[in-house]
């Protein structure tokens, strides 16, 4: 074995599943961020987590709601995620911009992509500070899937 920096050690681990992370605007609309540092954290309670720069649009609606669904793509919204990963939500409508269609789920206001093969529906617990990015520990209060997609992977 010989010695490799962080970035070496992502591309050893992937694939990992891509996910989006779907939280809701001042004006009650969705906003999307691909993300793949996620993890499940316990299975009791359940508890999975994110990592995200700190100055993200959507660690900042997460901690001003307290709520975000953490979704598994299908393959079809391949090309969209690459689009919302160069895009900031701050800014930009990155739903109808890359024509993402939505759907809503029980128990929660916040809309999710219709090509979702996973949907955890969170509330935070904690945001812990982790060198130039921020983890948001969350509790799973609801979980939907469809095998009938294909996931996504990084």
């Amino acid at each position: 074995m010989k010695e490799i920096n962080i970035s070496q050690a992502v591309k050893l681990t992937s694939p990992n599943p891509l996910t989006l992370i779907c939280t809701e605007n001042k004006d009650f609309s969705t906003n999307i961020a691909p993300v793949s540092f996620v993890s499940f954290f316990s299975f009791n309670p359940p508890v999975m987590g994110f990592a995200m720069g700190k100055s993200a649009y959507t660690g900042e609606r997460i901690r001003q709601t307290g709520k975000a669904i953490i979704t598994i793509p299908g393959t079809s919204l391949a090309e969209a995620v690459m689009h919302c990963g160069s895009t900031s939500g701050r800014t930009i409508d990155k739903v109808s911009k890359f024509n993402i269609k939505l759907t809503r789920l029980r128990d929660t206001a916040i809309q999710i992509p219709v090509e979702t093969r996973l949907a955890f529906i969170t509330s935070l617990h904690q945001v812990v500070e982790v060198g130039n990015h921020d983890l948001y520990i969350c509790n799973i209060e609801k979980i939907y899937g469809d095998e009938s997609k294909e996931a996504l992977f990084a």
